[in-house]
């Protein structure tokens, strides 16, 4: 049984798109009865006609539904996936205690800092294997238990300081206590240690301690973090002056004693200069090595993403309306194909990538987001070529949303760039340039130019309204010489997108649309300029 309480729905925004199926639908039926009331059929033809073309429009709606319920990306139900993962942990023992915060000759950083910048390679070069972190200082913490959550050992790592804990002294045996009271009984993970310190402890400890993990079945790494030159630190109390060095001669024998009584065994423990090349190496070997034999499949529940399965029933929507059957000439059914198609063979055929990024620029103009938008047409602009026509496009619209944040001279610049008399350019186009050119004269007082600009936008697009009227306007103004009389309402350029235009087309009508609310009203020697920004 389909367990429907996972369901999910990981792009709902896009849902918003089914609503195109009312208005579509309602278009076509306009157009239906608009046919049949000139059509010479009549009684049991009639009905089949009307049955026929429900069928065909509601199988198209459901097809578009299915469609967008398909890119919303909808889950429900689960099913068990196999995952591989690893059965290693490998237990991090840091020595924070206030020696690991001295400064060696020659040495920018302290032997803590060093430590952090090794163990976070470490972890990160580790990717199959899970990790604990353990505290040492006067006593032994467990700060994170087993986790393959990397995000929170990182962060617990760049953090390392002897403030983390309070008890004084350095037991390192109770870091490696610790690190084995952590691991549980009959874990089926295999268990590595490693100790980062620079060899000075108080208790002494250490050898007994590393003992019992070899007892225990784990084997332990020693990092020596330091110089073995003696460097003069200040104690906990803030006040006390001791030397510190690194011990490695004194960690070498402990490791050495340890292997010697467990010389049966195949688990050892091994000490290696942080500085050496090879140390790391040394220890990623040995954990993947030893979970490498022992990795395992589980099994996890997700759940089941159904995009495949409504892309189906689209395209079977789409083939069942194709092959119903009609009494409709090819005329009739061309100009009743259901609008709510147009968008889905947006979506269904290849776009190259500066066109969708125009797009993207309009949006976000039309939306007021212009430092967006402006982003997108220069990024438009810097993959063209010259001379290619979604370059002129692209900068029409830069040069509009300039306009739109009050950076006019850009805007000036751009427009002029484009030669709005190359007669090669789109004639809607080449109007909207000079229209736009116009405003901005206008907004300077130049009526002269403004003028000359609206009269050149009308000749090249006579039904260009907008044109016409602030042409009107521009000349009562040159007449009247009234340079700061109140300005007329300058309508925006608002034409009607023309059907089956082109994509770049669409995107121009819809800049120019925001750009026509913008520039609606103008009034006396002052504009609106609610939304500007320093771009």
């Amino acid at each position: 049984m389909t367990d429907f309480s996972s369901f999910s729905i990981a792009k709902p925004h896009i849902l918003i798109l089914i609503t195109a199926v009312l208005p579509a639908v309602l278009f076509v039926l306009l157009r239906l009865k608009k046919l049949l009331s000139h059509t010479s059929c009549s009684g049991s033809d009639l009905r089949a006609l009307r049955a026929s073309f429900f069928l065909r429009t509601i199988l198209r709606a459901f097809a578009w539904i299915f469609m967008i319920l398909a890119l919303s990306d909808i889950s429900f139900g689960s099913e068990k996936v196999p995952v591989t993962k690893s059965t290693s942990n490998v237990s991090l023992v840091f020595d924070i205690s206030y020696s690991m915060l001295a400064k060696d000759a020659g040495k920018n950083i302290t032997r803590l800092d060093a430590v952090k910048i090794y163990a976070s390679s470490l972890v990160e070069n580790l990717p199959s294997s899970s990790f604990s972190v353990i505290l040492a200082k006067g006593s032994g913490f467990t700060a994170v238990p087993d986790t393959e959550d990397r995000s929170v050992v990182l962060n617990l790592i760049e953090n390392l300081s002897p403030h983390l804990m309070t008890k004084a002294g350095s037991s390192l045996a109770k870091g490696i206590e610790a690190a084995l009271e952590g691991i549980p009984h009959n874990s089926p993970k295999s268990q590595h240690i490693v100790l980062f310190t620079d060899g000075d402890e108080t208790d002494n400890q250490l050898e007994k301690s590393l003992e019992n993990a070899v007892k225990s079945g784990v084997p332990v790494t020693i990092l020596g973090f330091g110089d073995e030159k003696e460097t003069e630190i200040t104690a906990g109390d803030g006040k006390t002056k001791v030397k510190t060095a690194l011990r490695a001669q004194k960690l070498r024998e402990i490791c050495e004693n340890v292997n010697k009584s467990a010389f049966f065994s195949n688990i050892s423990v091994s000490y290696s200069d942080a500085k050496t090349p090879s140390s790391a190496r040394k220890i990623i070997r040995s954990v993947e090595k030893s979970a490498g034999k022992e990795n395992t499949v589980s099994y996890e529940n997700r759940n089941v993403r159904r995009h495949g399965l409504f892309i189906l029933l689209s395209l079977l929507c789409l083939i069942l309306s194709a092959t119903e059957r009609n009494s409709l000439s090819s005329s009739a059914v061309s100009r009743l194909l259901p609008v709510f198609l147009i968008p889905c063979s947006v979506f269904l055929t290849n776009c190259s990538s500066e066109k969708k990024q125009i797009l993207e620029g309009a949006w976000a103009h039309y939306e007021g987001k212009y430092t967006e938008a402006t982003a997108d047409f220069l990024n438009v602009l810097n993959r063209c070529e010259d001379g290619e026509l979604a370059q002129s496009y692209a900068v029409f619209d830069l040069a509009s949303t300039y306009i739109s944040l009050g950076e006019t001279d850009s805007a000036l610049d751009r427009l002029l760039s484009l030669n709005p008399d190359d007669q090669n350019l789109p004639a809607d186009l080449r109007s909207a340039i000079f229209y736009n050119t116009g405003v901005i004269f206008s907004q300077r007082k130049d009526y002269k130019n403004a003028a000359a600009n609206f009269k050149k936008a009308v000749l090249s697009d006579s039904r260009n309204l907008s044109a016409k009227i602030n042409l009107e306007l521009c000349e009562r103004q040159i007449i009247q010489k009234q340079t700061k009389a109140a300005e007329s309402a300058m309508t925006g350029v608002n034409e009607e997108k023309k059907a089956g235009s082109s994509m770049e087309s669409e995107i121009f009508n819809l800049i120019r649309e925001n750009e026509g609310k913008k520039w609606q009203n103008m009034s006396d020697g002052s504009e609106k300029d609610d939304n500007v920004l320093d771009y």
